[in-house]
This record gives C-alpha cells, structure tokens and sequence, in this order.
C-alpha cells in the first residue's frame, strides 16, 4: 500500500477546519441568543491552527509543533464539547475545560522533555479525543426529543467515528514500538488521519447542520404560531406594501390572500377615522416606535368592524427598519356591549328613554352651545297614576307607563328629548323654539293625548297630565334652576285641579307638595 503524505492530510484537515470555523463563525454571528456556534468556532479554529503548527514540524521549534500543537488540538475538541454543552441547554464543566488541557499539556511535556516517549504521546493525544468524544456523543444521545435530534445523531456519529479511530490508534501506539516520530509515515498514522480528514469534514457539516436544524426548528415554530394564531396578523415591508397575512386576518377582512399580496392596508380603511390618525401612526413606526390604538376599518363585503392593534417596526442587525408587523384582535363586540352598557347607564330600563343624568347633560350642552336659541324644559306628571299602580298592580303601572312614554314621544319633535326622571315624572327639552306659543302648542298635544283612556285588558284606565314650563334664556341660563322652575310650575297646576300646563315666573316659590 502505497503511505500517504501525512503533512498533505494535515493541511486538508487546517483547510477543512479553517472553512467550517468561518461558517460557523457567520452562524454565530447571525444568532440572538447564545447556543454553542462561538464556542464551535473557536474549537475549529484551534484545531486548524494546531494542524498548521504540526505542519510545521522541523522549521518551528519543538515546544511549539509538538506539546503546543498537540494542546490546541485538545483544547478545539474540548470548546467543540462545551458548545454542544451549551446547545443543550447544559451548564459547562469549568473543571474539565481548564485541568484538561493542562494536564495534556504537562503529559506532552513530561513524554518530550524529560522521558522522550513518540508512543506515549500518541496515546495520550488519542485517548484525550476518545474521552472528549465520548463525552460529547453521551451529551447529544441524551436529548431523545429535541426537535434537532436527527442532526444531533449526525454529530454523534461523525465524533464517535473520530473517537474511535483514535482510540484504535492510541491502542496500537501503547503495544507498538515501530513509532520513531509523530508524524510516522506508517499505514496506521495515514490510516487515521486520512479518516480524521473525512470525519473532521463530517463532523463540520454536522455542527453547520445542527445550527441550521435550530433555526429551522424556530423558523417552523414561530410560522406555525404566526399561522394558527386567533389574532389577525399582517407583515408589511418598509413601504407599507402587504408581504404576508395569516389565515385569521382572511377570515375576519374576507379578502383572499392574494387580493391582499402588495396591496397596502388602505384597502381596509372605512373613512370613519380622522386622517390625522393615520399620519400620527405611520409617523411613530417610521421612527422605531410601537404604535398601539385602534381601527375602523370595513370588510371586503362593506361591513364595518373595530379592531384594537399594535404596530410595531422590524429592525434588521444594522438597525435599518425593513418590515412593519401589526397583531389585531376584533373588538366590535366589546364595543358594541360598551355601548349598550352606556345606554343602559343613560336610559331608563323600562322606557328606553333618557335618565335624569342624559337629560341634564343633553341640557347643559343646549344652554352652552354658540348658536343657542330658545327653548323650554317641561316637567310632566302624570296625574291618578299612583292610584292605577295601587288597584291594578305593578303590570299594570308598568304597561301605562310604556304606553303613556309612546305618546310623549308622538307629542314632541324629533329634536326634543324626553326623559323619565322618577316613577311618574318626566322631563322634555324643546330646543331652537320660535316663541312661547309654540311652546303651548306641546303642552296642550300632551295634556290631549295623555287625557285619553289607556287599555289594560278589558279596563280601560285614565289619568291626566301636569306640566310646568321653564324658558331659557328669558327665565334662567342655568339647567339646575330651569328644572327647580319647571317643577314648581308643575306643582302650582296640581294645585289649581291637574289635567293643565302653566309657566314659571320669575316671583314663583316653593309650595308643598300637593297629593297625587
């Protein structure tokens, strides 16, 4: 068999270990986290630089092609093993990575300088690599479900190989005395550093493999999430033109992916928000900032819908922003419940009209307004309807009440309001009225139509009106003091037979309260 240039192998193996250093290199510095790629780098640096020293046996001095080299070696083994340590999420050995090298060191030495022994310092070059590799293969054939396992195999395999050809080699060199130096040009050295060749170069590919099994685990993950996710995703580019929208967002939009692919997010807008919305939220991401706030937009069918959202800029390593994302969830049922919470708050349950609180708000706002113009607040009570509650029952009480409210409402403009304030008493605001005729024409529409008889079943019931009237401006400009008005107004017809309306004056007092 013809011997191999062992000094050619081991610049094969520098190469190989050089290339794959500056892979892993690049992988490391692609990462956001740590997980061992530095410390694979630096092992493959150091065993390269350990193959060129070796190289160089007879132009460098001893210390340095021999003990030097042979140390780096393991040292590139042992940061190698560290960074699978690291890769599963395992706390380093210090004891290993620091008494290690040093006792090869001082073994390499002692077997150099002081017992001069080529067999012993193969054997224990070798038997450094089986124990590191077996430490390495143990570490990776325990994690049984890492989504990387099939590339971790891969690496445990090619280190098993490598561990075992040295073990073979530092076997042979213990029970043989044909080694006369260390780079003997014997068919067992050619024999194992040919396959340490293959096997570096195997071993390289596995640990670039295993790196890339990562990111493709987490690249899987994060789609999978980004695509199963309830909330509506959507990935524009720097432009604000659509790259990517996930299944929810087609699903609430009605849009299909490929309406949506380069179109822009104005496809959505409604016109129901403020321009300036826009120009703010786009102002923000364009600055490096999130953007949270909300939207209403329309469907592809012209259905309007809310939707709460958080914009927020992908920044590259460079920090240059090259994609926008924003996470929307829809709230048009929140805002829908906030509003018939807001209705009940304001409203009366019964009647379904204003309550007191609605009333005087709705008041204030018409006595504040710039373009104000006359108008009148009318106290009604409904007269004989405690004696109806009494002697029919509170469905009863409740069915006229609904009735009488339906007859307010036909009695008064669409612009005015009527409020329920108590059991049988209710205010209304006539605004933007021409003269106090106009406001006797309301009062005697009411007092008609509530005079009428109410059915209840079979029985017909009947009850009657009282109305004060306040005007504003001519007797006050101040919402509290028009109602107190209106009420004693409303009082002075009780007093006087009901079944009536009468005006506040200026001189009115308070009475007592006449019975109902």
């Amino acid at each position: 068999m013809q011997i191999l240039d062992n000094r050619t192998l081991l610049v094969v193996t520098a190469l190989i270990s050089i290339g794959s250093a500056v892979a892993l290199i690049s992988l490391w510095r692609a990462q956001h986290q740590r997980n061992g790629s530095g410390f694979w780098a630096s092992g493959m640096s150091c065993i390269a630089l350990a193959s060129l020293l070796l190289f160089g046996r007879g132009s460098l001095p001893d210390f340095l092609s021999i003990v030097i080299a042979n140390t780096l070696s393991v040292i590139g083994f042992l940061l190698i093993y560290r960074g699978v340590r690291i890769f599963t999420g395992r706390a380093p050995i210090t004891l290993v990575d620091f008494s290690f090298p040093l006792l090869t060191l001082l073994l390499f030495s002692y077997f150099y300088y002081i017992d001069n022994s080529i067999n012993f310092r193969i054997a224990i070059l070798s038997f450094a690599f089986v124990i590191i590799c077996a430490m390495t293969v143990k570490t990776l054939l325990a994690e049984r479900d890492a989504p990387w396992r099939t590339a971790g195999y891969a690496v445990a395999v090619m280190c098993g190989l490598f561990g075992l050809s040295h073990g073979i080699r530092g076997v042979v060199a213990l029970f043989s005395t044909s080694y006369s130096e260390f780079l003997d040009p014997s068919v067992t050295s050619s024999s194992v550093l040919l396959s340490g060749v293959f096997i570096m170069g195997g071993i390289a590919i596995s640990l670039v493999l295993l790196s890339y099994s990562v990111l493709e685990s987490k690249l899987r993950i994060l789609s999978l999430a980004v695509e199963q996710s309830a909330s509506a995703i959507i990935i524009t580019d720097c432009t604000g033109a659509i790259n990517y929208v996930n299944p929810a967002f087609v699903e609430k939009t009605g849009y299909s992916f490929d309406e949506l692919m380069g179109q822009t997010p104005r496809v959505l807008q409604s016109g129901e928000m403020n321009p300036s919305e826009y120009v703010k939220l786009w102002r923000e991401i364009t600055s490096g900032h999130i953007w949270r706030g909300e939207f209403h937009n329309r469907k592809k069918n012209g259905e309007l819908f809310w939707e709460i959202a958080s914009v927020a800029p992908v920044k590259q390593h460079d920090g240059n922003i090259s994609h926008f994302v924003a996470v929307k969830e829809d709230i048009t049922d929140l805002k829908e419940a906030k509003k018939r919470i807001r209705h009940l708050a304001n409203h009366d349950a019964l009647t379904g009209l204003p309550t007191r609180t609605l009333f005087m708000q709705r008041l204030n706002d018409a006595l504040l307004a710039e373009n104000s113009h006359n108008g009148a607040v009318l106290f009604v009570d409904l007269d004989g309807f405690k004696a109806i509650n009494d002697s029919f029952g509170h469905d009863a009480g409740d069915q006229l009440l609904i009735a009488a409210t339906q007859r307010l409402s036909y009695s008064i403009r669409d612009i005015d309001i009527a409020a329920r304030i108590g059991g049988d008493e209710f205010l209304i605001l006539c605004t933007e009225i021409e003269n106090q005729a106009s406001v006797k024409l309301v009062a005697e529409r009411i007092v008609n139509v509530l005079k009428q008889p109410f059915t209840y079943g079979d029985t017909e019931v009947a009850i009657s009106a009282s109305i004060g009237i306040a005007l504003y401006p001519q007797h006050s400009d101040n919402a509290d003091t028009l109602v107190k008005m209106a009420d004693k107004a409303m009082y002075q017809v009780k007093r006087q037979g009901k079944n009536n309306y009468a005006f506040a004056t200026l001189s009115s007092s308070p009475s007592e309260t006449p019975p109902k």
